[in-house]
């Protein structure tokens, strides 16, 4: 039996935007930058919503809770299967990771925190949700080719590592990833060196030219 119900005024004002969001077509960067602002606020929305909501030992809606909410979310809201688990999974995602909890959260109250947190898309979002951007540009490279753990929540809720490798290239294309990363790299280090002896020689012509220009001033 579930406790929790979302209010109305959430579910409308997520209506509304996704209304408005899919009447939109990207054809500039003021449309992108509105969709996003978009996306934003209903996350900021559903957020303020799943507040009030008691967690799992696991820190997840309980089963009921988060059946009963993604089918308001398809029916009501206007969402799509995928769109509504992957928008509950980040909204709980970011209850947990930013401590937003209680029945005193508003959706301007989320836009705050976001604000302070530097969550300005849902990108960054999901990356903050994830844990990617505590990862430096090397790492985050390094799990596009390779691919990374999973993670998983033990019995306390925490998020620790998993038992399934996820995405990366497969092992022809990361070989062939390297082939072109060490070409790449190479021809790099010609054209610094190429660049470098050029520079040399400018300079020495120059120191010429000063040379003969002093002596003719003496």
């Amino acid at each position: 039996m579930t406790i929790f119900t979302i209010a109305d005024d959430i579910l409308n004002t997520i209506a509304s935007n996704e209304k408005e969001i899919n009447t939109l077509k990207v054809t500039s960067s003021e449309t992108g930058q509105k969709i996003g602002s978009l996306k934003l606020s209903n996350y900021a929305y559903l957020i303020s919503g799943i507040a009030p909501a008691k967690l799992t030992s696991k820190s997840n809606l309980n089963s009921g809770d988060r059946t009963s909410l993604k089918a308001e979310l398809i029916e009501f809201a206007g969402l799509t299967d995928s769109m509504a688990d992957k928008m509950i999974k980040n909204a709980v995602g970011a209850r947990n990771v930013f401590q937003i909890s209680g029945s005193n959260i508003t959706p301007e109250g989320v836009a705050e925190i976001f604000e302070v947190e530097g969550i300005t898309s849902e990108a960054k979002l999901i990356k903050a949700v994830s844990g990617d951007d505590k990862k430096d540009k090397v790492q985050l490279v390094v799990d596009k080719v390779a691919g990374k753990r999973s993670t998983k929540k033990d019995a306390k809720g925490n998020r620790v590592q998993g038992d399934a490798w996820l995405g990366g290239f497969d092992y022809d294309d990361i070989e062939v990833f390297k082939n072109k990363l060490e070409d790449a790299l190479r021809i790099r280090a010609e054209m610094e060196k190429a660049a470098s002896v050029a520079a040399d020689n400018q300079q020495a012509e120059n120191d010429a030219v000063n040379s003969i220009a002093d002596a003719l001033a003496d």
